[in-house]
């Protein structure tokens, strides 16, 4: 059984529970009742809400499909999306909104169909926003305010395109968005959007430091508070708590975060309490809970950034719909499975541990390959703009009639430093001649006065060994053989490969004059891109008894 198998597994496990839950409410609820599934979507009470509501709004777009009622059709699909959306399958909630935008396309132009696009540009702008992707958020937006026809449109979408500009650090454009659509509320007279875009001032405000953001904060809450929204109150309370931890009163961010918390109890959301309880993790003076949160957290954004991670919800979804259906038609067979819930509970958190290591161990591939970019970025950079410079300048010098030849030498010295460090990080071939390209760089160091051997280079079969740990070996190899140049004084180097196991290992030994080992950035570099693979590395040196490095990849 793969791995993947496993974790498919563990969410149609997952579902059938809730499956479970959805006969009981099934037998006291109304199950082909439109009104009934809109308020599942609207107010969902737990997950179960949402994927009994997918399951009626896909067969109602199927069979509006068939009868070639395509005004249903459309509206059926944006419920499916907006379903999807809150259960987090991002890419499918996409894939629905432009599945709708399409038979918008076929029809003609009216209110309805206007009405129609207005909702789902909207839609793909939050899908975007929650993406990360603000650039094609704001792009939808605005498609949506050119087909907005009331002023209540007009500033709801004013809101998020602003809000957008926050989320991409646009911050004069949010603060100036902001200040305008404050105007026009007011003019409007609608409190809530009042409320809600004096919040987002306060919110810009101060990320740009102006004190009278406290104002701002104080009376959007007031607003809200008159008005008893739980989830806007919540928000308000959140974002102050955001302010004074960003100003440095700790204790005040504390406050707003704890009164957030209180709120989300009393609404007994549990989108709710999540937020608030993360928010007082941040605040927590731990720093176990400080890696923890970091790392839950670059996780999240990794995720949002691959589509494949969501494979395995499209599966459970897809399942849980045939068992829904098939539920349906056994509600008197149904009786009592607690004690599946619980054996299927610890089966599920087991297997969790078992993922979220899985997904700690990608996530560290990620950020290697990161690096490993940012390198050839700073490596173009020193190129183009630092050596080129230089270059420039040298070439200005030695025109003049008078120059000076000592200016000259020392800018000589700097390009040829720069041009140096734009080779040690240049792009790296790991196709079919990456042994080849290893081969170069080990041999570049060999001399009359240097003599390099290399040793079971050509017994690897480096078409098994994956793209990042080949830059992490070559990286690694440079650094060791570049350090050797500088201080080892080595005339002899040997570099020996071994296959063992599913282990690569490489072992360096020189017999230069060795040192007493205090690791500089560049040794502390070597090991950290080796840790980071979960590799090994230990490093044998003593002074005048040469240098010896043992890597286990």
């Amino acid at each position: 059984m793969t791995f993947q198998f496993k974790i498919l597994l563990i969410f149609f496990l997952a579902f059938i529970t809730s499956g479970f839950a959805f006969v009981r409410t099934s037998q006291q609820q109304p199950v082909d009742s439109a009104v009934y599934y809109y308020h599942k979507v609207l107010k969902p009470d737990s997950k179960t809400d949402l994927i009994q509501a997918f399951v009626f709004y896909r067969n109602k777009k199927d069979l509006s499909l068939k009868q070639l009622d395509t005004i249903n059709a459309i509206y059926n699909l944006r419920q499916i999306a907006i379903i999807q959306k809150k259960l987090g399958i991002l890419y499918d909630s996409e894939t629905s909104a432009i599945e709708a935008l399409s038979l918008l396309d076929i029809l003609p132009i009216d209110k309805t169909t206007k009405e129609s696009k207005t909702g789902i540009y909207n839609h793909l702008g939050r899908v975007y926003s929650e993406k990360k992707d603000y650039d094609n958020a704001i792009i939808y937006y605005k498609k949506a305010l050119d087909l907005a026809e009331t002023k209540v449109q007009d500033l709801v979408l004013r809101n998020n395109i602003a809000f957008a500009y926050i989320k991409k650090d646009s911050l004069l454009l949010a603060f100036n968005e902001f200040k305008s659509i404050l105007k026009d509320s007011k003019a409007y007279n609608d409190s809530i959007i009042i409320a809600r875009t004096l919040n987002n001032l306060g919110v810009v405000k101060g990320k740009l430091q102006d004190e009278t953001a406290i104002t701002d904060f104080n009376t959007a809450l007031a607003i809200r508070l008159s008005f008893g929204n739980k989830s806007d109150i919540i928000g308000s309370y959140l974002d102050m708590s955001e302010y004074f931890k960003d100003t440095g009163d700790l204790i005040l961010a504390k406050q707003y975060a704890q009164k957030a918390h209180d709120q989300a109890k009393l609404s007994n959301n549990p989108t709710h309490l999540l937020h608030t309880l993360s928010f007082l993790l941040d605040l927590k003076e731990d720093d176990e809970v400080h890696s923890y949160k970091q790392l839950s957290d670059s996780i999240q954004t990794a995720n949002l950034l691959v589509e494949g991670k969501y494979a395995s919800k499209k599966y459970a979804l897809a399942k849980q719909e045939a068992l829904a259906n098939e539920r349906l038609l056994q509600l008197e067979k149904e009786k009592n499975y607690k004690f599946i819930y619980g054996f299927l509970a610890l089966f599920i958190l087991s297997m969790g541990v078992i993922v979220a290591i899985f997904q700690r161990l990608r996530f560290k591939k990620q950020k290697q390959l990161e690096i490993y970019n940012t390198e050839l970025r700073i490596s173009k950079k020193v190129h183009d703009e630092v050596a080129n410079g230089v270059y420039h300048v040298m070439t200005k010098i030695q025109q003049q009639e008078n120059n000076n030849e000592t200016v000259l030498d020392n800018l000589e010295v700097i390009y040829n430093k720069t041009r140096d460090i734009s080779r040690e990080h240049s792009e790296i071939r790991v196709d079919e001649n990456y042994q080849d390209v290893l081969f170069d760089i080990l041999l570049a160091s060999k001399s009359q006065e240097v003599n390099v051997i290399i040793k079971g280079l050509t017994k690897i079969n480096w078409d098994d060994i994956s793209d990042v740990k080949k830059i992490t070996i070559y990286r690694v190899l440079q650094e060791l053989m570049t350090n050797m140049n500088k201080h080892s004084q080595a005339s002899l180097v040997v570099v020996d490969f071994k296959k063992s196991g599913k282990k690569t290992t490489i072992s360096y030994t020189d017999n230069g004059v060795g040192c007493m080992l205090n690791k500089n950035n560049g040794l502390l570099n070597v090991e950290n891109r080796i840790h980071a693979l979960n590799g090994s590395i230990t490093f044998k040196t003593q002074t005048k008894q040469g240098f010896h490095v043992l890597i286990s990849i």
